[in-house]
């Protein structure tokens, strides 16, 4: 498990990711889908099962570490009401590949994936 803190009624910081090379498709691959992908953010209270956000619009930003591939950051920025009450939420990334990008005879993925796959993220509003 992860878990992200945040003070009640903060908008910083933002919440990110960094997608996991699951073997499903080759990590190149994933990050060049990844650009023409819609991504949401869904927050869920743990204790109720209350959605406090329901797929609300994240953006990836590139990551410059000095590798030899690009890597590429998900992220949610934060509004004030988003924070608002005190908690804790379980997090949840959708990334919905639109299949929209085409490179020669390659095969690009269509459809959704939940992210993070390997652990889930738990938010700790205080």
């Amino acid at each position: 498990m992860q878990y992200f803190y945040i003070n009640q009624n903060s908008t910083l910081p933002t919440i990110s990711i960094l997608p996991v090379n699951t073997g499903r498709y080759r990590f190149r691959k994933f990050n060049e889908c990844i650009q023409d992908a819609s991504i949401t953010f869904t927050m869920v209270n743990v204790e109720n099962g209350n959605i406090m956000i329901c797929n609300a619009p994240c953006s990836i930003r590139l990551i410059n570490d000095g590798g030899c591939e690009d890597k590429y950051c998900i992220e949610y920025k934060w509004e004030k009401r988003d924070t608002r009450q005190k908690g804790t939420y379980e997090g949840i990334f959708t990334i919905k590949f639109n299949g929209n990008i085409t490179s020669g005879d390659m095969e690009y993925p269509s459809g959704e994936l939940i992210a993070p796959i390997k652990e889930k993220i738990y938010i700790i509003i205080q």
